[in-house]
């Protein structure tokens, strides 16, 4: 049975509604009446309609954390009283806000929960997460993921005929095809701005200006810039009708963009600085904000103002490194991953389950026949004579007196090997700081004097050298992060190994994927084998880099109860294993450290396979 509707309490929401755009305090009283007459009727159904309408209301007046207090407190009301669309919708906000603070893992974690319990339940508000999804891969710049979701939102939409909800998904996949395909993009954004006008939501209609004015602005078939300006005067024309000052963010940025197209770079500066001071309201979002340091840093070098220009571009560092450390500490295709095959996981959990259950069996008939072995023996050996007994005994003596001085000295070279280990961190902790604190540095100082002696020259020569070292200096830092010993004790062995999968993929050299099952496989490891398991892989990698010619890299980490196996494959060229260099012999010696062994199979043009074994 549904729930009853209360008409005093609708009448409330439907005030609350009509409110949301031109008079957000009203819409404030209106959903507060909705939480106090709720509260004293005892229905937890639309109480729980009224703390997320009031956290919605205050995320739209940029008090975040006042409206993540209130859509939490909506959460276990909703679930109390079965009120799936606010669930859906209080999960789904609370993603929105952690994806604009670029905490990406814990933004699609609840996205996917908002998107069960939309799909679960047949809501329409599944159409709201699909493109809350879609943007966050956007920002991730994985486009093929964010056109997956955009075009299962533009296909849902279109079979339920939800007219509102199809002007996100036209805006979305407009903005995904800007690049690849302006004609279909320029269709998308106008069937956007005619929904808008139709349903007469002067904020959409702004979107769709703004949209429109950056395609016309940048795209080489459709460059109009007469066209750009009459679509940035109409959003100007929509904000002052509108009334929130944080739209002339986009106004003024975009501004500056039309004027930096044209090689007006005075006026591009001005604009942008516009744009920096509505940037610190927390609506705005950081890759915007990022955005925006990166555009006044380029603008102002190309104007000759390389004090400032050297000023902007030491906070868009700031900021892209937060969001790159960031990124780098969250699996995002892993969790994706995880949602999609939750069924099959679920069938393999079934499996082991069966598979423990048969080995405890098989280790039962083991053991019961090791103890009848036993037995069987202990009569045999009282049938020995006195003489064989005492010269096994013996013969035993000489052997544990020999095991006992092979230990004492297996144990003394692990203590040089681990000596040797801790003297080569050491130095490369001390190379990564003398990397990061002087050649970096150096570099920065050099490109920016380049630069300003290239202004009277315009010397093309010199700005393609301004570039390089540019790419050079990204690398310098990448290799300081890789060879810090800091770096590695701040982070747990999975993120370090999506952070070396990152940059892989980053430098294009070979298609990598890094697979752990399960997820928590190495979160428990000490902090030795962490850091010996981390550079042992290190090297292999460098090794396939330097000399395997592959196409196609795969590092698997499999955990059994306390038994760890670590797969790294390539399809590269080989080599002869009677040739082992001193890479492989480092790695030797750091898995004797951590009592780990390694197999490497490798043949002339079939690639290589390498199998590490080791007891936690």
């Amino acid at each position: 049975m549904g729930q009853k509707k209360d008409p005093e309490i609708e009448g409330m929401l439907t005030k609350y509604r009509s409110n949301l755009i031109k008079d957000l305090d009203s819409s404030i009283y209106y959903i507060n009446k909705v939480k106090i007459i709720s509260e004293k009727k005892g229905d937890n159904f639309y109480l729980s309609k009224g703390y997320y309408g009031l956290g919605y209301c205050f995320y739209l007046k940029g008090e975040i954390k006042k409206a993540q207090r209130y859509i939490n407190t909506s959460i276990p009301i909703a679930v109390k009283s079965n009120n799936f669309q606010t669930l859906a919708l209080a999960y789904n906000q609370l993603g929105f806000i952690k994806n604009n603070e670029s905490n990406y893992e814990v933004a699609i974690q609840l996205f996917l929960k908002s998107l069960k319990i939309s799909e679960k339940n047949g809501l329409n508000e599944k159409s709201i997460v699909l493109k809350n999804l879609g943007n966050l891969f956007l920002s991730q710049n994985d486009s093929v993921q964010a056109l997956k979701y955009y075009n299962e939102d533009y296909q849902f939409t279109k079979e339920k005929e939800l007219i509102a909800e199809q002007f996100g998904s036209c805006s979305n996949l407009g903005i995904i095809l800007r690049k690849k395909n302006p004609d279909l993009a320029l269709q998308y954004f106008n069937t956007a701005l005619s929904i808008a006008k139709q349903l007469d939501h002067k904020k959409w209609q702004y979107d769709s200006h703004i949209n429109l004015s950056i395609l016309f602005m940048s795209n080489n078939k459709y460059k109009d810039f007469d066209k750009t300006i009459s679509h940035l005067n109409a959003a100007k024309k929509l904000i002052e009708d509108i009334g929130d000052s944080s739209l002339y963010f986009l106004y003024y940025y975009n501004f500056g963009g039309y004027y930096y197209k044209k090689g007006q770079y005075p006026e591009a500066i001005d604009y942008y600085l516009k744009a920096e001071k509505i940037a610190q309201n927390p609506i705005i979002s950081l890759d915007d904000k990022i955005s925006l340091m990166g555009d006044l840093n380029t603008v102002l070098e190309k104007n000759g103002d390389y004090e400032k220009a050297y000023r902007y571009q030491k906070i868009y560092n700031k900021l892209n490194d937060s969001i790159f450390s960031v990124e780098k500490a969250k699996n995002i295709n892993e969790i994706i991953t995880k949602y999609e095959v939750d069924k099959k996981n679920n069938q393999i959990q079934l499996l082991n389950q069966q598979k423990e259950l048969q080995e405890k069996k098989s280790k039962l008939v083991i053991v019961t026949s090791l103890l009848f072995i036993f037995i069987l023996i202990g009569f045999l050996y009282f049938g020995y004579k006195r003489s064989q007994f005492q010269k096994r005994l013996r013969n035993q003596e000489n052997i544990n007196h020999q095991q006992e001085k092979d230990k004492l000295l297996q144990e003394q070279e692990l203590k040089e090997m681990s000596a040797l280990i801790k003297g080569q961190e050491f130095e490369r902790n001390r190379i990564a700081k003398d990397l990061h604190d002087g050649v970096a540095g150096d570099l920065a100082g050099i490109k920016l004097l380049l630069a300003k002696e290239n202004v009277d020259l315009n010397n093309k020569n010199l700005e393609k050298i301004q570039e390089n070292l540019s790419d050079v200096f990204r690398e310098i830092r990448e290799i300081s992060h890789n060879l810090s010993i800091n770096n590695l004790k701040e982070k747990n062995l999975r993120n370090l190994l999506l952070d070396l999968e990152t940059s892989y993929r980053k430098r294009n050299e070979f298609n990598f994927d890094v697979h752990i099952y399960p997820e928590n496989a190495v979160d428990d490891i000490s902090e030795p084998q962490k850091i010996n398991i981390y550079r042992v892989l290190q090297e292999l990698l460098n090794n396939i880099s330097k000399h395997a010619k592959a196409t196609e890299v795969e590092l698997s980490i499999n955990r059994h109860l306390d038994d760890l196996n670590i797969i790294i494959t390539d399809n590269g060229v080989g080599f002869s294993m009677d040739k082992k260099g001193m890479g492989l012999k480092n790695i030797q010696e750091r898995l004797e450290i951590i009592s780990g062994e390694i197999n490497i199979q490798s043949n002339t043009n079939k690639g290589t396979s390498v199998l590490i074994e080791l007891k936690l």
